[in-house]
Protein backbone atom coordinates (compact mmCIF):
# COMPACT_ATOMS: atom_id res chain seq x y z
CA UNK A 1 0.00 0.00 0.00
CA UNK A 2 2.75 2.62 0.70
CA UNK A 3 4.93 1.58 -2.30
CA UNK A 4 1.59 2.13 -4.40
CA UNK A 5 1.00 5.50 -2.46
CA UNK A 6 4.03 6.54 -3.29
CA UNK A 7 3.93 5.41 -6.63
CA UNK A 8 1.00 7.48 -7.60
CA UNK A 9 2.21 10.47 -6.24
CA UNK A 10 5.29 10.54 -8.55
CA UNK A 11 5.10 13.10 -11.36
CA UNK A 12 4.17 11.51 -15.05
CA UNK A 13 7.63 11.80 -16.07
CA UNK A 14 9.41 9.98 -13.75
CA UNK A 15 6.72 7.40 -14.02
CA UNK A 16 7.19 6.83 -17.69
CA UNK A 17 11.17 7.05 -17.53
CA UNK A 18 10.81 4.48 -14.42
CA UNK A 19 8.46 2.00 -16.06
CA UNK A 20 10.86 2.02 -19.30
CA UNK A 21 13.85 1.69 -17.51
CA UNK A 22 12.51 -0.83 -15.54
CA UNK A 23 11.13 -2.81 -18.61
CA UNK A 24 14.09 -2.12 -20.67
CA UNK A 25 16.57 -3.48 -18.11
CA UNK A 26 14.21 -6.44 -17.08
CA UNK A 27 14.69 -7.39 -21.17
CA UNK A 28 18.32 -6.26 -21.17
CA UNK A 29 19.08 -8.57 -18.31
CA UNK A 30 16.56 -11.57 -19.98
CA UNK A 31 18.74 -11.05 -23.21
CA UNK A 32 21.77 -10.81 -21.74
CA UNK A 33 21.35 -14.18 -20.35
CA UNK A 34 20.47 -15.98 -23.38
CA UNK A 35 22.79 -14.42 -25.43
CA UNK A 36 25.65 -15.20 -23.12
CA UNK A 37 24.02 -18.89 -22.85
CA UNK A 38 24.00 -18.59 -26.94
CA UNK A 39 27.37 -17.55 -27.70
CA UNK A 40 28.73 -19.75 -24.78
CA UNK A 41 27.57 -22.85 -26.03
CA UNK A 42 28.41 -21.94 -29.65
CA UNK A 43 32.06 -21.31 -28.64
CA UNK A 44 32.26 -24.24 -26.42
CA UNK A 45 30.97 -26.21 -29.62
CA UNK A 46 33.68 -24.86 -31.72
CA UNK A 47 36.70 -24.80 -29.34
CA UNK A 48 35.93 -28.60 -29.20
CA UNK A 49 35.66 -29.20 -32.50
CA UNK A 50 38.78 -26.98 -33.05
CA UNK A 51 41.03 -28.75 -30.32
CA UNK A 52 39.24 -32.04 -31.69
CA UNK A 53 41.38 -31.21 -35.20
CA UNK A 54 44.37 -30.42 -34.04
CA UNK A 55 44.24 -33.48 -32.07
CA UNK A 56 43.82 -35.17 -34.58
CA UNK A 57 46.60 -33.87 -36.51
CA UNK A 58 49.56 -33.57 -34.10
CA UNK A 59 48.51 -37.48 -32.75
CA UNK A 60 49.51 -38.11 -36.95
CA UNK A 61 52.60 -36.03 -37.36
CA UNK A 62 55.86 -38.29 -38.14
CA UNK A 63 58.27 -36.95 -36.33
CA UNK A 64 56.32 -36.62 -33.21
CA UNK A 65 55.77 -40.08 -33.49
CA UNK A 66 59.43 -41.30 -34.00
CA UNK A 67 60.53 -38.57 -31.31
CA UNK A 68 58.02 -40.90 -28.76
CA UNK A 69 59.57 -44.06 -30.05
CA UNK A 70 62.84 -42.96 -28.55
CA UNK A 71 62.62 -40.18 -26.19
CA UNK A 72 66.11 -38.74 -25.67
CA UNK A 73 66.58 -35.52 -24.18
CA UNK A 74 67.16 -34.29 -27.30
CA UNK A 75 63.56 -35.63 -29.08
CA UNK A 76 61.50 -34.66 -26.29
CA UNK A 77 63.36 -30.94 -26.63
CA UNK A 78 62.10 -31.08 -29.73
CA UNK A 79 58.62 -32.31 -29.09
CA UNK A 80 58.55 -29.54 -26.65
CA UNK A 81 59.50 -27.13 -29.41
CA UNK A 82 56.75 -28.80 -32.10
CA UNK A 83 53.65 -28.25 -29.97
CA UNK A 84 54.69 -24.73 -28.82
CA UNK A 85 55.21 -24.30 -32.64
CA UNK A 86 51.36 -25.84 -32.60
CA UNK A 87 49.94 -24.14 -30.19
CA UNK A 88 51.13 -20.34 -31.24
CA UNK A 89 49.77 -20.77 -34.67
CA UNK A 90 46.45 -22.34 -33.19
CA UNK A 91 45.94 -19.96 -30.34
CA UNK A 92 45.15 -22.74 -28.18
CA UNK A 93 46.19 -22.92 -24.59
CA UNK A 94 47.92 -26.01 -24.35
CA UNK A 95 48.91 -29.10 -26.54
CA UNK A 96 50.15 -31.60 -24.05
CA UNK A 97 52.28 -35.12 -25.17
CA UNK A 98 52.56 -38.21 -22.94
CA UNK A 99 53.38 -41.35 -22.96
CA UNK A 100 51.80 -44.56 -21.96
CA UNK A 101 52.37 -43.96 -18.16
CA UNK A 102 50.93 -40.21 -18.41
CA UNK A 103 54.62 -38.60 -18.68
CA UNK A 104 54.40 -35.66 -20.40
CA UNK A 105 56.83 -34.53 -22.92
CA UNK A 106 55.42 -31.27 -23.48
CA UNK A 107 53.67 -28.69 -21.74
CA UNK A 108 53.11 -24.58 -21.97
CA UNK A 109 54.76 -24.64 -18.66
CA UNK A 110 58.16 -26.16 -19.41
CA UNK A 111 58.27 -27.18 -15.32
CA UNK A 112 55.78 -29.77 -16.04
CA UNK A 113 57.34 -31.72 -18.34
CA UNK A 114 58.33 -35.03 -17.05
CA UNK A 115 55.35 -35.03 -14.48
CA UNK A 116 52.40 -36.94 -14.70
CA UNK A 117 49.45 -35.81 -16.66
CA UNK A 118 46.79 -34.45 -14.01
CA UNK A 119 42.58 -33.69 -14.67
CA UNK A 120 41.56 -37.21 -14.08
CA UNK A 121 39.99 -38.04 -17.62
CA UNK A 122 43.14 -39.43 -19.97
CA UNK A 123 42.85 -43.02 -19.15
CA UNK A 124 39.98 -43.31 -21.54
CA UNK A 125 43.04 -42.07 -24.30
CA UNK A 126 45.62 -44.20 -22.90
CA UNK A 127 43.36 -46.89 -23.94
CA UNK A 128 42.86 -45.97 -27.45
CA UNK A 129 39.95 -43.96 -27.27
CA UNK A 130 39.28 -40.56 -28.76
CA UNK A 131 37.09 -38.46 -27.20
CA UNK A 132 36.66 -34.79 -25.91
CA UNK A 133 35.81 -33.63 -22.20
CA UNK A 134 35.69 -30.76 -19.34
CA UNK A 135 38.07 -31.36 -17.18
CA UNK A 136 40.24 -29.04 -14.77
CA UNK A 137 44.14 -28.86 -15.15
CA UNK A 138 46.98 -27.05 -14.22
CA UNK A 139 45.89 -23.96 -16.33
CA UNK A 140 42.05 -24.14 -15.10
CA UNK A 141 38.91 -25.63 -16.28
CA UNK A 142 39.06 -25.87 -19.97
CA UNK A 143 37.99 -28.02 -23.06
CA UNK A 144 40.29 -31.09 -23.72
CA UNK A 145 40.70 -33.20 -27.14
CA UNK A 146 42.67 -36.77 -26.60
CA UNK A 147 43.97 -38.27 -29.18
CA UNK A 148 45.87 -41.69 -29.03
CA UNK A 149 49.51 -41.82 -30.76
CA UNK A 150 49.97 -44.83 -33.10
CA UNK A 151 53.33 -46.19 -34.40
CA UNK A 152 53.82 -47.87 -37.87
CA UNK A 153 52.53 -51.19 -36.11
CA UNK A 154 49.33 -49.53 -35.23
CA UNK A 155 50.59 -49.76 -31.53
CA UNK A 156 49.94 -47.13 -29.21
CA UNK A 157 52.86 -45.70 -27.44
CA UNK A 158 51.02 -42.46 -26.49
CA UNK A 159 48.50 -39.78 -26.40
CA UNK A 160 47.77 -36.05 -27.25
CA UNK A 161 45.98 -33.66 -25.50
CA UNK A 162 44.81 -30.73 -26.86
CA UNK A 163 43.02 -27.95 -24.99
CA UNK A 164 41.40 -24.38 -24.68
CA UNK A 165 40.40 -22.74 -21.04
CA UNK A 166 36.73 -22.09 -20.06
CA UNK A 167 38.08 -18.48 -19.44
CA UNK A 168 39.25 -17.83 -22.78
CA UNK A 169 36.05 -19.10 -24.63
CA UNK A 170 33.86 -16.80 -22.03
CA UNK A 171 36.24 -14.13 -22.63
CA UNK A 172 35.58 -14.50 -26.32
CA UNK A 173 32.16 -14.75 -25.69
CA UNK A 174 31.57 -11.52 -23.74
CA UNK A 175 33.75 -9.52 -26.49
CA UNK A 176 31.19 -10.89 -28.81
CA UNK A 177 28.30 -9.79 -26.61
CA UNK A 178 29.46 -6.28 -26.09
CA UNK A 179 27.69 -4.36 -29.11
CA UNK A 180 24.63 -5.71 -28.60
CA UNK A 181 25.01 -4.52 -24.69
CA UNK A 182 26.02 -1.51 -26.15
CA UNK A 183 22.72 -1.45 -28.34
CA UNK A 184 20.73 -2.30 -25.53
CA UNK A 185 21.91 0.60 -23.75
CA UNK A 186 21.86 3.33 -27.10
CA UNK A 187 18.53 2.10 -27.43
CA UNK A 188 17.62 2.55 -23.61
CA UNK A 189 18.52 5.88 -23.94
CA UNK A 190 16.56 6.62 -26.95
CA UNK A 191 13.94 5.06 -24.83
CA UNK A 192 14.51 7.88 -22.14
CA UNK A 193 14.61 10.92 -24.19
CA UNK A 194 11.22 9.74 -25.83
CA UNK A 195 9.64 9.32 -22.81
CA UNK A 196 10.75 12.54 -21.40
CA UNK A 197 9.45 14.03 -24.82
CA UNK A 198 6.31 12.23 -24.43
CA UNK A 199 5.89 13.26 -20.54
CA UNK A 200 6.53 17.09 -21.59
CA UNK A 201 3.98 16.63 -24.56
CA UNK A 202 1.47 14.75 -22.16
CA UNK A 203 1.36 17.59 -19.32
CA UNK A 204 1.09 20.52 -22.20
CA UNK A 205 -2.16 18.71 -23.29
CA UNK A 206 -3.16 18.54 -19.48
CA UNK A 207 -2.08 22.27 -18.66
CA UNK A 208 0.58 21.01 -16.48
CA UNK A 209 -1.49 18.85 -14.38
CA UNK A 210 -0.67 15.75 -13.36
CA UNK A 211 -2.74 12.78 -14.01
CA UNK A 212 -3.94 12.50 -10.59
CA UNK A 213 -4.52 15.65 -10.09
CA UNK A 214 -6.73 15.75 -13.38
CA UNK A 215 -8.59 12.48 -11.75
CA UNK A 216 -9.43 14.80 -8.79
CA UNK A 217 -10.20 17.71 -10.69
CA UNK A 218 -12.43 15.29 -12.88
CA UNK A 219 -14.17 13.60 -9.47
CA UNK A 220 -14.73 17.21 -8.62
CA UNK A 221 -16.51 18.40 -11.59
CA UNK A 222 -18.49 15.99 -11.87
CA UNK A 223 -19.60 16.15 -7.90
CA UNK A 224 -20.76 19.83 -8.77
CA UNK A 225 -22.58 19.53 -11.68
CA UNK A 226 -24.30 16.71 -9.60
CA UNK A 227 -24.91 19.19 -6.51
CA UNK A 228 -25.74 22.34 -7.87
CA UNK A 229 -29.48 23.56 -8.41
CA UNK A 230 -28.90 24.92 -11.89
CA UNK A 231 -29.51 22.98 -14.55
CA UNK A 232 -26.45 22.40 -16.70
CA UNK A 233 -26.55 21.59 -20.61
CA UNK A 234 -23.22 21.40 -22.73
CA UNK A 235 -23.04 20.31 -26.54
CA UNK A 236 -20.29 19.97 -29.17
CA UNK A 237 -19.34 21.38 -32.18
CA UNK A 238 -21.69 18.85 -33.85
CA UNK A 239 -24.54 20.13 -31.45
CA UNK A 240 -24.65 17.17 -29.64
CA UNK A 241 -25.00 16.86 -26.06
CA UNK A 242 -21.80 16.25 -24.17
CA UNK A 243 -22.88 16.75 -20.38
CA UNK A 244 -26.22 17.04 -18.95
CA UNK A 245 -26.81 17.03 -15.26
CA UNK A 246 -29.91 15.36 -13.06
CA UNK A 247 -31.01 18.71 -12.11
CA UNK A 248 -31.22 19.81 -16.02
CA UNK A 249 -33.33 16.90 -16.74
CA UNK A 250 -35.87 17.05 -13.69
CA UNK A 251 -36.25 21.30 -14.87
CA UNK A 252 -36.53 20.11 -18.26
CA UNK A 253 -39.04 17.35 -17.54
CA UNK A 254 -36.75 14.90 -19.87
CA UNK A 255 -38.09 11.04 -19.49
CA UNK A 256 -34.92 9.62 -20.18
CA UNK A 257 -31.85 9.15 -18.11
CA UNK A 258 -28.30 10.53 -18.66
CA UNK A 259 -26.51 8.18 -20.21
CA UNK A 260 -29.57 7.79 -23.23
CA UNK A 261 -29.47 11.83 -23.43
CA UNK A 262 -25.43 11.81 -23.87
CA UNK A 263 -24.32 12.09 -27.61
CA UNK A 264 -27.89 12.82 -28.96
CA UNK A 265 -28.93 16.07 -30.81
CA UNK A 266 -30.07 19.32 -28.10
CA UNK A 267 -32.99 19.70 -30.48
CA UNK A 268 -34.60 16.64 -29.89
CA UNK A 269 -34.87 17.04 -25.80
CA UNK A 270 -34.84 20.77 -25.98
CA UNK A 271 -37.43 22.39 -28.25
CA UNK A 272 -36.52 26.04 -29.51
CA UNK A 273 -32.59 26.25 -27.67
CA UNK A 274 -30.27 28.54 -28.76
CA UNK A 275 -27.18 26.65 -27.56
CA UNK A 276 -26.53 26.17 -31.45
CA UNK A 277 -26.99 29.77 -32.60
CA UNK A 278 -24.93 31.17 -29.45
CA UNK A 279 -22.35 28.20 -31.01
CA UNK A 280 -21.80 29.58 -33.98
CA UNK A 281 -22.28 33.51 -33.15
CA UNK A 282 -19.93 33.10 -30.72
CA UNK A 283 -21.75 35.73 -28.64
CA UNK A 284 -23.07 34.64 -24.47
CA UNK A 285 -26.87 35.22 -23.87
CA UNK A 286 -27.15 35.99 -20.42
CA UNK A 287 -30.35 36.26 -17.76
CA UNK A 288 -33.16 34.94 -20.23
CA UNK A 289 -36.40 33.50 -20.16
CA UNK A 290 -37.33 30.44 -22.24
CA UNK A 291 -40.51 28.70 -22.44
CA UNK A 292 -39.34 24.83 -22.72
CA UNK A 293 -41.62 21.95 -22.49
CA UNK A 294 -43.96 24.22 -20.57
CA UNK A 295 -41.45 25.35 -17.52
CA UNK A 296 -40.47 28.85 -18.19
CA UNK A 297 -36.32 29.25 -17.11
CA UNK A 298 -34.37 32.04 -16.58
CA UNK A 299 -30.92 30.81 -18.79
CA UNK A 300 -27.53 31.92 -19.67
CA UNK A 301 -25.65 30.54 -22.47
CA UNK A 302 -22.30 31.06 -23.62
CA UNK A 303 -19.96 29.65 -26.44
CA UNK A 304 -17.12 26.99 -24.96
CA UNK A 305 -13.29 27.75 -26.46
CA UNK A 306 -10.70 25.95 -25.66
CA UNK A 307 -7.22 27.76 -26.63
CA UNK A 308 -9.08 30.06 -28.96
CA UNK A 309 -10.82 27.05 -30.23
CA UNK A 310 -14.40 27.03 -30.33
CA UNK A 311 -15.67 23.35 -28.98
CA UNK A 312 -18.75 23.96 -28.39
CA UNK A 313 -21.87 25.79 -25.99
CA UNK A 314 -23.13 25.33 -22.17
CA UNK A 315 -26.36 26.74 -20.92
CA UNK A 316 -27.05 27.25 -17.21
CA UNK A 317 -30.75 27.33 -16.05
CA UNK A 318 -33.46 27.64 -13.46
CA UNK A 319 -36.94 27.47 -13.00
CA UNK A 320 -38.39 30.75 -12.91
CA UNK A 321 -41.24 29.79 -10.30
CA UNK A 322 -38.48 28.21 -7.99
CA UNK A 323 -36.45 31.67 -8.27
CA UNK A 324 -39.20 33.41 -7.21
CA UNK A 325 -40.28 31.12 -4.60
CA UNK A 326 -36.47 31.10 -3.49
CA UNK A 327 -36.69 34.93 -3.36
CA UNK A 328 -39.72 35.19 -1.24
CA UNK A 329 -39.17 31.72 0.86
CA UNK A 330 -35.68 32.95 1.82
CA UNK A 331 -36.02 36.81 3.02
CA UNK A 332 -40.05 37.39 3.23
CA UNK A 333 -39.49 40.72 2.60
CA UNK A 334 -41.94 41.58 0.53
CA UNK A 335 -44.29 40.68 3.39
CA UNK A 336 -43.11 42.77 5.88
CA UNK A 337 -42.81 45.96 4.01
CA UNK A 338 -45.71 45.64 2.76
CA UNK A 339 -47.02 45.47 6.40
CA UNK A 340 -44.80 48.75 6.71
CA UNK A 341 -46.07 50.36 4.07
CA UNK A 342 -49.35 50.00 5.58
CA UNK A 343 -48.62 51.29 8.45
CA UNK A 344 -46.69 54.30 7.69
CA UNK A 345 -49.54 55.38 5.13
CA UNK A 346 -51.98 55.15 7.93
CA UNK A 347 -50.07 56.87 10.12
CA UNK A 348 -49.28 59.88 7.74
CA UNK A 349 -53.19 59.83 7.09
CA UNK A 350 -53.76 60.28 10.67
CA UNK A 351 -51.34 62.86 11.20
CA UNK A 352 -52.92 64.80 8.24
CA UNK A 353 -56.16 64.82 10.37
CA UNK A 354 -54.94 65.49 13.43
CA UNK A 355 -52.83 68.42 11.73
CA UNK A 356 -55.78 69.71 10.03
CA UNK A 357 -57.72 69.43 13.27
CA UNK A 358 -54.87 71.16 15.13
CA UNK A 359 -54.82 73.68 12.90
CA UNK A 360 -58.52 74.83 12.91
CA UNK A 361 -58.46 74.78 16.77
CA UNK A 362 -61.05 71.99 16.55
CA UNK A 363 -60.57 70.98 20.20
CA UNK A 364 -63.27 68.87 20.92
CA UNK A 365 -63.14 67.18 17.58
CA UNK A 366 -58.93 67.00 18.19
CA UNK A 367 -59.76 64.94 21.47
CA UNK A 368 -62.84 62.62 20.00
CA UNK A 369 -60.53 61.91 17.43
CA UNK A 370 -57.65 60.66 19.18
CA UNK A 371 -59.68 58.87 21.60
CA UNK A 372 -60.82 57.00 18.76
CA UNK A 373 -57.72 56.44 17.04
CA UNK A 374 -55.97 55.23 20.70
CA UNK A 375 -58.47 53.28 21.76
CA UNK A 376 -58.86 51.39 18.65
CA UNK A 377 -55.36 50.99 18.32
CA UNK A 378 -55.14 49.74 21.86
CA UNK A 379 -58.13 47.61 21.44
CA UNK A 380 -56.32 46.02 18.60
CA UNK A 381 -52.89 46.04 20.27
CA UNK A 382 -54.03 44.68 23.77
CA UNK A 383 -56.06 41.36 21.22
CA UNK A 384 -53.84 40.51 19.60
CA UNK A 385 -50.54 41.07 22.55
CA UNK A 386 -52.60 39.24 24.47
CA UNK A 387 -52.58 35.85 22.94
CA UNK A 388 -49.61 36.59 20.35
CA UNK A 389 -46.71 36.44 22.47
CA UNK A 390 -44.40 36.12 19.27
CA UNK A 391 -43.61 39.47 18.66
CA UNK A 392 -42.72 39.05 15.04
CA UNK A 393 -46.20 37.29 14.32
CA UNK A 394 -47.87 39.89 16.77
CA UNK A 395 -46.24 43.05 14.85
CA UNK A 396 -47.61 41.15 11.45
CA UNK A 397 -50.86 41.04 12.40
CA UNK A 398 -51.43 44.05 14.15
CA UNK A 399 -50.36 45.59 10.65
CA UNK A 400 -52.58 43.89 8.83
CA UNK A 401 -55.90 45.73 11.01
CA UNK A 402 -53.83 48.81 8.94
CA UNK A 403 -53.91 47.03 5.80
CA UNK A 404 -57.44 46.44 5.96
CA UNK A 405 -58.23 49.68 7.50
CA UNK A 406 -56.40 51.26 4.09
CA UNK A 407 -58.70 49.10 1.85
CA UNK A 408 -61.93 49.69 4.16
CA UNK A 409 -62.15 46.31 5.37
CA UNK A 410 -63.69 44.69 8.43
CA UNK A 411 -60.96 42.48 9.78
CA UNK A 412 -61.91 40.24 12.66
CA UNK A 413 -59.74 38.34 14.89
CA UNK A 414 -60.58 35.83 17.63
CA UNK A 415 -57.79 34.19 19.24
CA UNK A 416 -58.29 30.86 21.72
CA UNK A 417 -55.17 30.08 23.48
CA UNK A 418 -51.62 31.86 24.04
CA UNK A 419 -48.97 31.61 20.96
CA UNK A 420 -45.39 31.75 22.71
CA UNK A 421 -42.47 32.85 21.37
CA UNK A 422 -40.84 31.12 18.56
CA UNK A 423 -37.11 30.01 18.87
CA UNK A 424 -36.70 28.98 14.95
CA UNK A 425 -36.73 32.19 12.41
CA UNK A 426 -37.47 29.98 9.44
CA UNK A 427 -40.74 28.78 11.73
CA UNK A 428 -41.62 32.35 12.00
CA UNK A 429 -41.09 32.88 8.77
CA UNK A 430 -43.52 30.01 7.57
CA UNK A 431 -46.78 31.45 9.59
CA UNK A 432 -45.74 34.63 8.58
CA UNK A 433 -45.95 33.49 4.12
CA UNK A 434 -49.05 31.38 5.71
CA UNK A 435 -51.05 34.19 7.28
CA UNK A 436 -49.85 36.85 4.97
CA UNK A 437 -50.87 35.18 1.78
CA UNK A 438 -54.58 33.42 3.13
CA UNK A 439 -55.29 37.16 4.58
CA UNK A 440 -54.00 38.75 1.17
CA UNK A 441 -56.01 36.64 -0.75
CA UNK A 442 -58.96 37.36 1.61
CA UNK A 443 -58.16 40.96 1.04
CA UNK A 444 -57.90 40.19 -2.84
CA UNK A 445 -61.45 38.58 -2.96
CA UNK A 446 -63.66 41.28 -1.52
CA UNK A 447 -61.98 44.68 -2.89
CA UNK A 448 -65.02 45.03 -5.08
CA UNK A 449 -67.77 44.49 -2.38
CA UNK A 450 -69.70 47.20 -0.20
CA UNK A 451 -69.18 45.08 2.95
CA UNK A 452 -66.20 43.69 3.27
CA UNK A 453 -65.38 41.42 5.80
CA UNK A 454 -62.38 39.03 7.12
CA UNK A 455 -62.44 36.87 10.08
CA UNK A 456 -58.99 35.30 11.18
CA UNK A 457 -59.74 32.86 13.45
CA UNK A 458 -56.83 31.35 15.89
CA UNK A 459 -56.43 28.13 18.35
CA UNK A 460 -54.35 27.14 20.17
CA UNK A 461 -54.16 23.87 21.95
CA UNK A 462 -52.13 21.82 23.49
CA UNK A 463 -51.26 19.68 20.61
CA UNK A 464 -52.25 21.99 17.52
CA UNK A 465 -51.96 25.36 16.11
CA UNK A 466 -55.51 25.96 13.89
CA UNK A 467 -56.19 29.04 11.72
CA UNK A 468 -59.20 29.70 10.57
CA UNK A 469 -59.62 32.64 7.48
CA UNK A 470 -63.00 33.08 6.30
CA UNK A 471 -63.83 36.00 3.58
CA UNK A 472 -67.53 37.25 1.87
CA UNK A 473 -65.75 37.38 -1.33
CA UNK A 474 -67.03 35.45 -4.30
CA UNK A 475 -65.47 32.32 -3.56
CA UNK A 476 -63.45 29.14 -6.03
CA UNK A 477 -65.09 28.43 -8.50
CA UNK A 478 -65.45 24.46 -8.44
CA UNK A 479 -63.44 24.28 -11.73
CA UNK A 480 -61.02 25.70 -9.96
CA UNK A 481 -60.54 24.27 -7.16
CA UNK A 482 -58.35 21.32 -8.26
CA UNK A 483 -55.75 23.76 -9.30
CA UNK A 484 -55.58 26.70 -6.82
CA UNK A 485 -52.45 25.05 -5.02
CA UNK A 486 -50.32 24.33 -8.02
CA UNK A 487 -47.41 26.39 -9.03
CA UNK A 488 -48.04 29.37 -11.58
CA UNK A 489 -51.96 28.71 -11.56
CA UNK A 490 -54.31 31.84 -11.07
CA UNK A 491 -57.41 33.31 -12.73
CA UNK A 492 -55.89 36.97 -11.17
CA UNK A 493 -53.54 37.33 -14.24
CA UNK A 494 -49.85 36.76 -15.90
CA UNK A 495 -47.25 36.66 -13.08
CA UNK A 496 -49.69 35.37 -10.29
CA UNK A 497 -50.44 31.90 -8.46
CA UNK A 498 -47.55 31.67 -6.31
CA UNK A 499 -49.51 32.83 -2.90
CA UNK A 500 -51.15 29.25 -2.43
CA UNK A 501 -48.46 27.65 -3.76
CA UNK A 502 -46.12 29.14 -1.14
CA UNK A 503 -48.61 28.60 1.33
CA UNK A 504 -48.84 24.71 0.84
CA UNK A 505 -44.88 24.77 0.51
CA UNK A 506 -44.83 26.34 3.77
CA UNK A 507 -47.27 24.02 5.75
CA UNK A 508 -45.69 21.00 4.14
CA UNK A 509 -42.44 22.37 6.03
CA UNK A 510 -44.53 22.34 9.34
CA UNK A 511 -45.99 18.71 8.67
CA UNK A 512 -49.48 20.23 8.95
CA UNK A 513 -52.30 20.33 6.13
CA UNK A 514 -54.84 22.68 4.55
CA UNK A 515 -58.43 22.46 3.46
CA UNK A 516 -61.29 24.12 1.89
CA UNK A 517 -63.86 24.81 4.74
CA UNK A 518 -67.44 26.05 4.73
CA UNK A 519 -67.92 29.63 4.94
CA UNK A 520 -69.76 30.99 7.77
CA UNK A 521 -72.67 32.73 5.14
CA UNK A 522 -72.66 30.10 2.77
CA UNK A 523 -70.42 32.50 0.32
CA UNK A 524 -67.13 33.35 0.18
CA UNK A 525 -63.93 31.53 0.64
CA UNK A 526 -63.25 29.81 3.82
CA UNK A 527 -59.13 28.12 4.58
CA UNK A 528 -58.34 25.84 7.40
CA UNK A 529 -54.79 25.29 8.20
CA UNK A 530 -53.38 22.37 11.37
CA UNK A 531 -49.94 22.36 12.03
CA UNK A 532 -48.43 20.51 14.83
CA UNK A 533 -47.12 22.76 17.72
CA UNK A 534 -44.05 20.57 18.26
CA UNK A 535 -43.06 20.99 14.72
CA UNK A 536 -43.63 25.07 15.41
CA UNK A 537 -41.74 25.05 18.73
CA UNK A 538 -38.82 23.01 17.39
CA UNK A 539 -35.58 23.42 18.46
CA UNK A 540 -33.73 25.34 15.80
Amino acid sequence: MIMRYLFNKLPLKVKLISLICLVFILSVIAQNIYIVHVVNNEYLINSRQRVENIANIISTSQSIIEAIQNPTPRNIAAIQATTEQSRALTQTDFIVIFNMQGVRYSHPDEQKIGQTIVGGDEQRALKGESYTSIAKGTLGDSVRAFKPIMNDKNQQIGAVLVGQTLQKINHLASRTSQPIWLSLFALLSIAILLAYLLSRNIKKILYGLEPIQMAQLFAERNAIIRTVKEGIVVINREGLITQINDEAIRILRIQKDKQTIIGLPVGDFIPNTRLYEVMISGNAEYDCEQNINGVVILTNRTPLFVNDALVGAIASFRDMTEVRKLAENLTGVNRYADALRSQSHEFNNKLHVIYGLAFNDNKLELIDYLEEIIGNQQAESKLVSQYIKDPIIAGFLNSKFSRARELNVTLTFNIDGILAPIIDTSVTHSLVTILGNLIDNGLDAVQFLDDKQIKVSLVIDNTNFEIEINDNGEGISENDIQYIFQKGYSTKGDNRGFGLYLVLASIDELDGHIQLCDSDNKRGTCFKVLLPLKEIYRKK
